[in-house]
């Protein structure tokens, strides 16, 4: 047995309702939008990853890029015909090129006291 009920209401509290099931939709709906994004922005063609190395202090042309990929001394992807380099991964491989001042002070101090220690 079905009952028929009639709701009476405003039309400033059906705004509201609806206000707060959109509320409840966006932010999952953007969520799902930035993992999406986040995926798709992270793969670049060569031509990006040349202008992405060159944003982050790298001195880089295509045919460099070209050879580093030759020798396997980058990250690269092939699909089909197509090279392709992922930020994170470039992002990674710099900060293993990446030498830091300090590291080159520490050794030479310890190789200055080690000579120092031999000749006592």
């Amino acid at each position: 047995m079905t009952e028929n009920t009639v709701i009476v209401t405003t039309p400033e509290a059906i705004r509201a309702v609806i206000a707060e099931e959109i509320g409840k939709v966006i932010p999952q709906l953007a969520e799902c939008r930035r993992k999406t994004e986040e995926s798709e922005t992270d793969t670049m063609t060569l031509r990006a990853a040349v202008r992405f190395l060159i944003d982050n202090g790298i001195s880089s042309s295509p045919s460099s890029l070209y050879n580093y990929v030759y020798r396997g001394a980058i990250p690269y992807r092939k699909l089909g015909r197509r090279t392709l380099f992922s930020k994170r991964e470039l992002l990674e491989w710099i900060e293993r090129r990446t030498v830091r001042p300090d590291d080159g002070r520490c050794e030479a101090a310890k190789r200055i006291a080690e000579c120092g220690a031999r000749k006592s």
